[in-house]
Order: C-alpha cells, then sequence, then structure tokens
C-alpha cells in the first residue's frame, strides 16, 4: 500500500487543494490514487475542493466532511485542508452515502449497501462520517439519530471495526458538510469500507480519570436518564459539583457497559450531560447503556495528552503486522477547548507513539466512533481520542 498525505493552509479553495494535491502526487510517485479522505475547515469552497480531486483523480472513492480543525503528518491546524490518498493493488476500496440522516431511518444501511456493491472481498474496515448536528435533540446540537451507530454495525456485521467521528462547523452549530465521490452533501452518512489483505488496529484512550463510587443508570429512555441508584440524576449531580444543574462544565462521566464492575482496567465510554429537566432527569449528548454503571472523571491537561498518547500506543500494540502504514484520527471539538494552546500537542504525541514518518490524516470531531476493547460493536464516544492504524496483510 501506497499512502500519501497533503496538507495546506490556504485559505483560497482553489490554490489549497492544488497543494495538497502536489504534494499527495510526490509520495504517490505516479500511482494511482484508489481512495481519499478529505477534511476541511467550515468556511472553504468545498465543491472546489472536490472538483480539484475529481480533475486529477477521476472516479476516486472518497468520502470526507467539514471539522472543528484538522489534523495530519504535519500538525495541527484550523481553517485548513488535509487529504489522504491510498493506493493499492490488493485491498478494495467503496464509497457509499445515506442521506436525510435526521428522519431517515434506514440512512446507515442504505449508505453500506452502496459501498458494499462492487465489493469481491471480505470488509475489513468501515470509516463513517456522520452528520453531527442535530440528530435527536435541539439541546443537545451535537448528536446523531439514536440507533445510527448501531445500525452501521448491524449492516456490516460484528466482524467489522466501525470508526470515525461526527463532522463538525468550529462551533458554530449551524451546518456541517459531508463529501462523497465528488459530491458535497449536508444531513447525510458518507461511509468508506476497505476490504480484502488489510491489516486493522485501533486505540482509544481520552486522559479522563474515573473518581469516586460507581452508580448505576436504573432507569434510561433514549437519552434521558431518570434515575441513577433509584435516584434522581439532579439530586446525585448536586452531591458531587454542588450546583442544581449542569452549568457548562466539562464533568464528562465514565459508563461501564459491562457486568464486570467499575474498577480496574475495565473498559469505559465517555458521556455528559446536555442538560437537567424539571423533574430531575438528565439528557446526555451520547445514548448511554441501560443498567450501565457510572462514575464521575476528571482531568488535567497533561492527561488528555497522555490519552491521545495512550490511544496511539494502544492501537500499535495491537497492530498485527510488522509496521502500520497509515494513521487515521479522530479526536474530539471538546479538547482544543480545554487544552487551549496546548492543542498541537495531541498530533506531536500521536507521532511519537506510531513513528514520525507514518503518514497520518483525521480531524476534530462532534463526537467519536470506535468500538470498546471488549466488545466488536461501535459505540458513540465524546471527549475522546480514537487512533486507526492500517497497513495492508504482508
Amino acid at each position: 500500500m501506497t499512502v500519501a498525505t497533503g496538507h495546506s493552509h490556504d485559505l483560497d479553495s482553489a490554490d489549497a487543494i492544488e497543494e495538497v494535491l502536489d504534494q499527495c502526487a510526490d509520495a504517490l510517485g505516479g500511482r494511482a490514487a484508489h481512495a481519499g479522505l478529505l477534511y476541511a475547515g467550515v468556511d472553504h469552497d468545498h465543491q472546489t475542493l472536490l472538483d480539484g480531486i475529481e480533475a486529477r483523480y477521476p472516479g476516486l472513492q472518497l468520502i470526507g466532511c467539514t471539522t472543528h480543525g484538522e489534523i495530519s503528518s504535519s500538525g495541527f491546524a484550523e481553517d485548513s485542508v488535509a487529504l489522504m490518498l491510498l493506493h493499492s493493488d490488493r485491498v478494495q476500496f467503496r464509497a457509499g452515502v445515506g442521506e436525510n440522516t435526521r428522519t431517515n431511518p434506514e440512512a446507515a444501511r442504505q449508505a453500506v449497501a452502496q459501498a458494499l456493491d462492487g465489493l469481491a472481498e471480505p470488509v475489513k474496515l468501515c470509516i463513517a462520517l456522520p452528520e453531527g448536528i442535530g440528530g435527536v435533540d435541539a439541546d443537545a446540537p451535537c448528536t446523531i439519530p439514536l440507533g445510527m451507530v448501531d445500525a452501521l454495525g448491524a449492516a456490516l456485521g460484528p466482524g467489522v471495526p466501525v470508526c470515525g467521528g461526527l463532522a463538525a462547523d468550529q462551533m458554530r452549530f449551524e451546518e456541517t458538510v459531508q463529501f462523497c465521490n465528488g459530491r458535497v452533501y449536508t444531513d447525510a452518512l458518507p461511509v468508506l469500507l476497505a476490504a480484502g489483505p488489510l491489516h486493522v488496529a485501533t486505540g482509544l484512550a481520552s486522559g479522563w480519570e474515573p473518581l469516586g463510587e460507581a452508580h448505576r443508570l436504573t432507569d434510561v429512555d433514549g437519552l434521558t436518564v431518570r434515575a441513577i441508584d433509584g435516584e434522581s440524576p439532579r439530586d446525585v449531580w448536586r452531591r458531587y459539583f454542588g450546583v442544581d444543574a449542569h452549568t457548562g462544565a466539562p464533568n464528562f462521566f465514565a459508563v461501564y457497559p459491562g457486568e464486570e464492575g467499575a474498577a480496574g482496567g475495565e473498559a469505559f465510554y465517555l458521556s455528559s450531560p446536555s442538560r437537567f429537566q424539571d423533574d430531575g432527569s438528565m439528557v446526555t449528548m451520547t445514548p448511554v447503556t441501560p443498567g450501565a454503571r457510572l462514575r464521575f472523571t476528571s482531568a488535567t491537561r497533561d492527561q488528555l495528552l497522555d490519552g491521545a498518547a495512550a490511544s496511539a500506543e494502544r492501537a500499535r500494540a495491537a497492530y498485527p503486522g510488522a509496521a502500520p502504514e497509515a494513521a487515521l484520527v479522530f479526536s474530539c471539538a471538546s479538547r482544543p477547548a480545554l487544552l487551549g494552546t496546548r492543542v498541537r500537542n495531541e498530533a506531536e504525541r500521536l507521532q511519537e507513539e506510531v513513528g514520525g514518518a507514518l503518514p497520518a490524516v483525521g480531524f476534530y470531531t462532534y463526537g467519536e466512533i470506535c468500538p470498546l476493547p471488549s466488545t466488536p460493536a461501535p459505540v458513540h464516544h465524546v471527549s475522546t481520542f480514537v487512533t486507526v492504524l492500517i497497513g495492508e496483510d504482508e
């Protein structure tokens, strides 16, 4: 497999896409590009970007989206254009898209069915970049329709890891944009499937440290938690944080979906309150598992950066081949707000763990998608750093 990346800070879309394509062409060395991932600032002319790619690589299987910031082998930037192109004579790539995700419960199945058409080998990876705004709750803008992540997993089967991130628009919460095979979409779900002799390893970590005792989510309805340990969630919140309502503080909580307990090294995913309702129930940013255990968390900036490094380290340790050939990265839009000027260190920590010469591309999302180590099913995360390493099976 040959992997090329390009990254331009030019605010002129036509010039930016020519710059990244020239960078990629140098790395491809005359080889054809078979698939691509494109991430761009929300103020770019996105059709101009896609037209530039199509002019160089007609029929390229490509997906992408707008972001809260772009990551590549050269580091972090905002309002930029980052592109990864992949060439392989053995691995097959196919893109598909489902539209009208907010109202169409079949969007995930349709995207997968479209991408599966023409693939002759077993699928080894699905990259999904869904619409990130307004999926469920008007007061929780960074959401996707309930069941979409589960539907992706069901359409592909338990052996296919589903990874990716929700498209973003730099915290404006107005409109995100998705790309698939030369077209610009909104309210869509583009997916890219990779099939054939491909090694894949995932790693996720956040840096958020669980604190205190474990509680049980005893009454959950969709995004609404009605009871924690049989009590009003607002009362439990008040005991921990001394306030009657969620005030916007980054109080993420760890959710342990298994039956083993909530201690030690058991895997968890993060969620967060969106708001508390008049009856004391809590509306969450992401779906949580009914009956799961919950622990509140805390993190320093150093711990968040350690989380990015741990994500890459876990993916590298799990990689089954000799050496990966590319890194795909999905980090949460909440993390730049917490890290401030140190957000650039996330990309640096990634490169330290996977090797500075490894091609990488990614973006800051409105929510991350990745299986937990303990289960093949995809999970919707927040404030988490996801690393996906890929390479051809030798």
